[in-house]
């Protein structure tokens, strides 16, 4: 992490070379005519520069200075509970999983947030925050193997079971389209013993 400057109103530096995306800076300025500045990394998306701080709120604006940049995810069908219908039942809606983004809190008082890291959205509210490059290593291998997974034992599973139910409701299906059995033709075998004696008359 690079210093913070801070210049007076009768003390400023003379102008600035050329910005380079290796030489972005920010700038705080407060109501007192303060300036403090620092290192802008190139990744960050915005610049968080400000103006006209009150002199009481620079410790907070320096704890909340943020460096941050998204990245996309995946877009998914998912079924989440505020799509619920009428009846409760969950409806489908799409979300984006696994996007996030990597932030860098410059002057956080969890010394963790100083160097850059990535948060990571699972679904709905549930994220994986500040992990550091061995951590993402780590994921990405989880991911992977749940994505082997996926494909090479719980696709033939599935596919085998859905072959089961087909085989098993066609044959049900081709039962039910038989005619019923004639009561009237039934073996004596399949008659209760009671009745046998009395279609057999007395002895």
């Amino acid at each position: 992490m690079k210093p913070v400057y801070a210049t007076s109103p009768s003390h400023q530096p003379p102008a600035d070379e050329p910005t380079t995306p290796d030489n972005r800076t920010w700038s705080i300025t407060t109501t007192g005519g303060l300036t403090l500045t620092g290192y802008l990394p190139p990744w960050a998306d915005e610049d968080p520069s400000d103006t006209n701080v009150p002199l009481e709120k620079l410790s907070t604006t320096l704890i909340d200075l943020t460096h941050w940049q998204p990245f996309d995810g995946q877009t998914m069908h998912v079924h989440p509970p505020a799509h619920a219908d009428g009846n409760s039942k969950a409806g489908e809606g799409v979300d984006t999983l696994f996007n996030g983004n990597i932030t860098c809190y410059s002057y956080s008082e969890d010394l963790r947030e100083r160097t850059p890291y990535v948060n990571v959205h699972v679904v709905d509210d549930f994220w994986m925050n500040k992990l550091t490059p061995d951590d993402l290593t780590h994921l990405a291998t989880q991911l992977r193997a749940q994505a082997d997974r996926l494909d090479n034992e719980i696709r033939p599973a599935l596919i085998a079971a859905r072959t089961d139910w087909e085989t098993h409701h066609s044959q049900q299906a081709t039962d039910r389209m038989q005619p019923p059995a004639n009561p009237s033709t039934k073996n004596l075998t399949e008659i209760n013993p009671d009745d046998q004696s009395r279609l057999a008359g007395p002895r």
